[in-house]
């Protein structure tokens, strides 16, 4: 007979609840605890005894006790998870906006690890690596046929030491060795800025980490000494991070002392409210504004569209956001490991919840049931909770923001089988460090190469041959669909050889039809900005 020993059992449950929501703990907390010793501690110890004795195999209890955390907290809301020891150290280092290493964004093509670009300002970029660069030996050993996932653990390591590299560069006879001394290299969250035009500024902003405020005073205090007057800000694909930074970038753009955010959670110890003034540093811009966003713009990017929405500070254009409106709170455990639960929900200054709605949906289900084109039509509106702006006008709830004007991506791929094998493969990199290499003459000025500049069909055959000639199937019908996208990426990945990430980006928007769009839309952006200025404030900064 098996004999119970449950007690043990009990006491590091019930250290373990007790520190994850020891924040929390009053009297009413505790009845629930015991309540869950009676009712449910007993089945989950009952299977632990189970499979410990009868279980076919010997049992990896650590991860079995990882998959029971991960299965519960899955079974609370979509945003709850546990996170392992190696990847709490790469999110700290993700939004912590630096790391130490050479300084290359990198991939692994044909089993060569090449250099897309060096980081600004660092190591590589110092000893004049370039892009299409291959390192086939790292330290004296060949880094051939490599794993994407070993390059980091090859090339990073701390401030002041070294690592010696074997480079092969199109165009040379010999390899070229290396001594590159590593260094702190930035994480940036500005992935581009550019003068689209003569007065108007492009800033993209990837994620917010703990940078982002500072990457984004310097972006806008460049592009202003370009004459910039107006501003494009995008959030395209921006899945948030930090509170506090959206909190800041909100601030850069409303005066004052204006609510931009505030939490509410079962527990009021978590409610908070969130004002443009809070951290503000630098100064305050008030040129008219435009900010992208799209399904993929989640959280504090959510954040920051709502509040200058709500306030009539600028326009929204694109598509509808994620609807990511949980707040969570990161708790570490003993082992390095964190469990990242929800807190509380975030709402906007008119009161609305920018959580979508989860309940009942599996994970699976939730992230397939992304707002789509049939989120914004009259039938879905008439279910959707109703709020206004400070200045009256109507925007809607039930999840993410709803721009204000609704432009569907179109600039998307016609033949996408066939174009994800090409960029998959880099094709499109590898071939054009090959034409650029040759065609140095295209090397004008950025806005010139981007005006005068054609994909000729002749290229455009070439590169077909070429795509043919490195195994990709070619189906020629589904080519000539997508010549103008192959076309475009072509033309800018050139400009990317000359001219880095901006370059790139400079032709590629030029070829988006939101970006396009939001090139025409100032004067709706400078009317609901004067609506906003006829309209006043209470004390309180609220409306």
């Amino acid at each position: 007979m098996i004999r119970s020993k449950r007690t043990p059992y009990y006491i590091m449950l019930l250290i373990f609840v007790f520190g994850l929501v020891g924040f929390i703990i009053n009297q009413d907390v505790l009845a629930d605890i015991q309540d869950l010793s009676k009712n449910q501690v007993n089945k989950f110890f009952r299977v632990v005894q189970l499979v410990k004795y009868y279980y076919v195999e010997d049992v990896q209890w650590d991860k079995a006790m990882e998959g029971a955390i991960s299965g519960m907290l899955a079974k609370l809301d979509p945003h709850s998870v546990y996170i392992e020891p190696k990847s709490v150290e790469k999110n700290k280092e993700e939004f912590s906006g630096h790391y130490e290493g050479i300084g290359i964004e990198f991939d692994v093509i044909n089993g060569y690890i090449t250099v897309v670009s060096p980081i600004a300002g660092s190591p590589s970029d110092r000893l004049g690596l370039q892009a299409g660069d291959k390192i086939v030996k790292i330290d004296g050993k060949s880094a051939i046929g490599i794993d994407r996932d070993d390059v980091p653990k090859k090339l990073k390591g701390p401030k002041g030491t070294s690592v010696n590299v074997t480079i092969v560069r199109e165009g040379l006879n010999e390899p070229i060795e290396l001594t590159i001394v590593r260094d702190v290299i930035p994480i940036y969250t500005v992935t581009a800025r550019f003068m689209a035009d003569d007065s108007t500024g492009y800033i993209w902003l990837n994620r917010f980490a703990a940078t982002t405020a500072d990457e984004l005073d310097e972006a806008l205090t460049e592009l202003h000494k370009q004459g910039m007057h107006r501003l494009i800000l995008d959030l395209r694909g921006n899945p948030g991070g930090y509170l506090h930074e959206a909190v800041k970038v909100a601030g850069k753009f409303l005066p004052g002392h204006q609510l931009v955010v505030d939490t509410r959670g079962r527990n009021e110890r978590v409610d908070e409210e969130f004002y443009s003034d809070q951290w503000r540093t630098g100064a305050e811009y008030n040129f008219p504004l435009i900010i992208l966003i799209n399904r993929g713009s989640a959280s504090a990017s959510e954040i920051v569209s709502g509040a200058i929405q709500d306030y009539d500070r600028g326009l929204i254009v694109g598509t509808n956001s994620f609807g990511k409106g949980l707040v969570q709170k990161e708790f570490p455990l003993s082992d390095g490991s964190a469990v990242r639960v929800t807190t509380a929900k975030y709402y906007t200054p008119s009161g609305r919840c920018i959580q979508r709605d989860y309940k009942g949906k599996n994970l699976s289900e939730y992230y397939s049931d992304i707002p789509d084109s049939t989120w914004d039509s009259p039938d879905s509106l008439k279910n959707r909770p109703q709020y206004h702006t400070r200045a009256g006008r109507l925007v809607y709830g039930g999840g993410g923001i709803m721009p204000d004007e609704i432009v569907p991506y179109k600039s998307y791929s016609k033949s996408p089988k066939l174009t994800n094998q090409i960029l998959v493969k880099r094709l499109f990199f590898e071939f054009t460090t090959s034409y650029a290499g040759e065609h140095p003459e295209l090397k004008t000025t950025l806005r010139g190469y981007e005006k005068d500049f054609k994909v000729s069909d002749k290229m455009l055959e070439q590169f077909k041959k070429y795509c043919t000639d490195h195994e990709i199937k070619m189906d020629d019908e589904a080519f000539a669909r997508d010549n103008d996208f192959i076309a475009a990426r072509l033309k800018a990945e050139i400009a990317r050889h000359f001219w880095e990430k901006d370059g790139f980006y400079y032709v590629l928007l030029n070829n988006d039809n939101q970006f396009r769009k939001a090139l025409k839309s100032f004067g709706e952006a400078s009317r609901i900005a004067m609506l906003s200025k006829s309209e006043s404030l209470g004390n309180d900064g609220k409306y």
